[in-house]
C-alpha cells in the first residue's frame, strides 16, 4: 500500500513539474532564416555625402585658364580654387616689375651704312664683322639687354621667300645658348621700308632666368639682308621692346 501511495505521489509531482515548465514564457525571438535575394535585383545605395566636383583640379600646367594669373614663366600662380603657390621656392615673385624708361641718342655706323637711335649709355661691341652689338650696362635678373644688328651680303638668287629660312636659322643658332627654348609664329614686318619677317622667342638660361626677344630679317637692295635681334630680361620684355620699336622707327641708310 505504501508503495502505491509513493508511486502516486511521484507521478503527481512529475505532472505538476511538467505543467510548470509549460507555463514559462519564451524569452528568445524565433529565428526565421531570411530568403536569399537575387543580387541583380538589389538596388545600389548612393553614398550619404559626395565631394563637390572641381573641374580646375584636372587642369594641367600647360593649360591657360581665362582670368587666372600667370607669371612671366608661364606658370599659374595658383592651382585650383584655393590660392596655393605651385612652387614657392623657385617661382619668382608675382609683383609686377616697374617699367623702364630710356633716353635716346643717334648711332651712325659707316661700316654698315645705317644710322638709328639707341638708348644713351649703352656699350658698343663691333668685334664681329658686319655686326654691331649694343649692350645695356644694367643687369636685371642676371640678364643684360642687347640689341644686335648685322648687314650681310647674299647671292643674287636670294629672294624674299628665303628670308623665312634665314630667320629660322638665326633662331636655331640663338637657341643653343639656352636650356629651354620656345618660338612662336613668324609674321611679316618691314625694316627700312623693305619686306621681311620676324619671330619672338623665349629661352631659359642655366641659372633659371628667362630671356625673351625678337629677331627680324629683311631683304635690302643690292643683295643684302639686315638681321636684328633684341634680347631682354624676361620680366622687362615690354620695356625693351619699346627700344626695338624706336630703333625701327629711326632706322635709315646713310
Amino acid at each position: 500500500m505504501k508503495k502505491r501511495v509513493s508511486l502516486f505521489v511521484t507521478v503527481l509531482l512529475a505532472a505538476l513539474l511538467l505543467c510548470g515548465c509549460a507555463a514559462q514564457p519564451n524569452n528568445y525571438d524565433e529565428y526565421t532564416p531570411a530568403s536569399q535575394q537575387d543580387p541583380l535585383s538589389i538596388p545600389t545605395q548612393a553614398p550619404a555625402t559626395q565631394m563637390p566636383y572641381d573641374p580646375l583640379a584636372e587642369e594641367d600646367g600647360d593649360t591657360y585658364v581665362a582670368g587666372m594669373a600667370y607669371d612671366e614663366y608661364g606658370n599659374a600662380l595658383y592651382a585650383g580654387a584655393t590660392p596655393i603657390p605651385l612652387d614657392p621656392i623657385d617661382m619668382p615673385t608675382a609683383t609686377p616689375r616697374p617699367s623702364l624708361a630710356f633716353s635716346y641718342a643717334e648711332v651712325a655706323l659707316e661700316s654698315l651704312g645705317i644710322k638709328f637711335e639707341a638708348p644713351q649709355g649703352w656699350l658698343m661691341d663691333n668685334s664681329i664683322p658686319n655686326t654691331i652689338v649694343l649692350i645695356d650696362p644694367n643687369t636685371y635678373d642676371n640678364v643684360q639687354g642687347t640689341l644686335t644688328v648685322s648687314i650681310t651680303s647674299v647671292s643674287s638668287d636670294y629672294k624674299l621667300a628665303n628670308v623665312k629660312q634665314t630667320l629660322s636659322d638665326e633662331l636655331e643658332e640663338i637657341s643653343r645658348n639656352y636650356t629651354e627654348w620656345k618660338t612662336y609664329q613668324a609674321d611679316s614686318r618691314t625694316l627700312m621700308g623693305k619686306d621681311g619677317y620676324y619671330n619672338n622667342y623665349r629661352g631659359v638660361m642655366v641659372d633659371g632666368n628667362v630671356v625673351r626677344g625678337r629677331v627680324m630679317v629683311a631683304l635690302l637692295d643690292n643683295n643684302r639682308i639686315i638681321t636684328v635681334d633684341m634680347a631682354a630680361p624676361g620680366w622687362y620684355n615690354e620695356s625693351y621692346m619699346t627700344i626695338l620699336g624706336h630703333f625701327r622707327d629711326t632706322l635709315q641708310g646713310l
